[in-house]
């Protein structure tokens, strides 16, 4: 899974149009409600074979955190997905 497929990922869910969303914006920001929230979970896992918890997904900020997630823990890691640099 790289960087650039898990930007798509969130830019579909929240209806984006244009390039992809910086690492600082904030998901808020973007349009990530609970709804966009669990597509983007359930997106990554159909695509990338990763799992984000819903708390997981909670505690999350900005576009950073997830990406930071899906690098370094989370149940991402654990399924041998974790995010290519």
């Amino acid at each position: 899974m790289t960087e650039t497929m898990v930007l798509e990922i969130i830019r579909e869910a929240v209806d984006g149009e244009g390039g992809h969303p910086g690492r600082d914006e904030l998901l808020q920001d973007l349009g990530v409600d609970s709804i966009a929230g669990f597509e983007i979970r359930l997106l990554i896992r159909e695509r990338c074979g990763a799992q984000v918890s819903e708390e997981e997904f909670d505690g999350l900020r900005s576009v950073g955190d997830l990406l930071g997630l899906l690098r370094c823990g989370g149940d991402a890691r654990r399924d041998g997905a974790a995010l290519d640099a």
